[in-house]
C-alpha cells in the first residue's frame, strides 16, 4: 500500500498543479478570442474559437459566439448547429434561440428571392411568392429588401467578460 501511496501522490500533486494552468490557458484563449471577434479577425477568432470548444466543450458561450462568427461569415448551416449547440448546453438563451431565427429568416429569404426569380410571371406560384416577400419585407431585420442580397445575422458584439455575457 505505501508502495501505491508513494507513486500516486506525485502523479495526484501534478495534476493539482496543472489545473490553474490549464484553467489560465482557457482564460487566456477567450481573452485571445474576443480580441480576434471583435476586432473582426475571422479567421483567426474562428481558429481560437474551435480551440475553446474543444478545450472546454460544454461552454455555452463558445458555441454562441461560434454561432456569431458563422452567421457574420455567412455560413448559415454552422451558425445554426453551434446555435443548437448552445442551446442543448443553455436551453433559457434568449439571444442564442433569436439569433438562430434570424440566420433561418435569412435562409428563407434567400430561397423565397431565387424562386421568384425563377418562376414565369404567368405562374400562380409568382403572385403567392410576391405576397411572401412583401410580407417579409416588413420584418424589422436588415437586408429583407428586393434590391440587397440576402444577409447572414448580424450579431452582437461579443462581451469583455463572462459577467458582461450575462448581461
Amino acid at each position: 500500500m505505501k508502495r501505491l501511496s508513494f507513486f500516486l501522490l506525485p502523479l495526484l500533486l501534478n495534476a493539482c498543479a496543472m489545473l490553474p494552468s490549464e484553467q489560465n490557458n482557457i482564460y487566456d484563449l477567450r481573452r485571445e478570442a474576443q480580441i480576434a471577434y471583435t476586432g473582426e479577425q475571422d479567421e483567426r477568432a474562428e481558429k481560437l474559437l474551435l480551440g475553446l470548444s474543444r478545450a472546454a466543450p460544454n461552454d455555452a458561450e463558445t458555441w454562441f459566439y461560434l454561432g456569431n462568427l458563422y452567421a457574420r461569415t455567412n455560413r448559415p448551416e454552422q451558425a445554426t448547429q453551434a446555435y443548437q449547440k448552445a442551446l442543448m448546453l443553455k436551453g433559457s438563451d434568449a439571444k442564442a434561440w433569436h439569433n438562430i431565427g434570424v440566420v433561418r429568416v435569412r435562409e428563407a429569404w434567400a430561397a423565397f428571392i431565387q424562386a421568384y426569380s425563377l418562376a414565369p410571371v404567368n405562374d400562380p406560384m409568382h403572385a403567392k411568392l410576391e405576397a411572401l416577400i412583401s410580407a417579409m419585407e416588413k420584418i424589422p431585420l436588415e437586408g429583407l429588401t428586393r434590391n440587397a442580397p440576402a444577409a447572414s445575422a448580424q450579431p452582437s458584439a461579443m462581451p469583455a467578460s463572462p459577467a458582461a455575457a450575462a448581461k
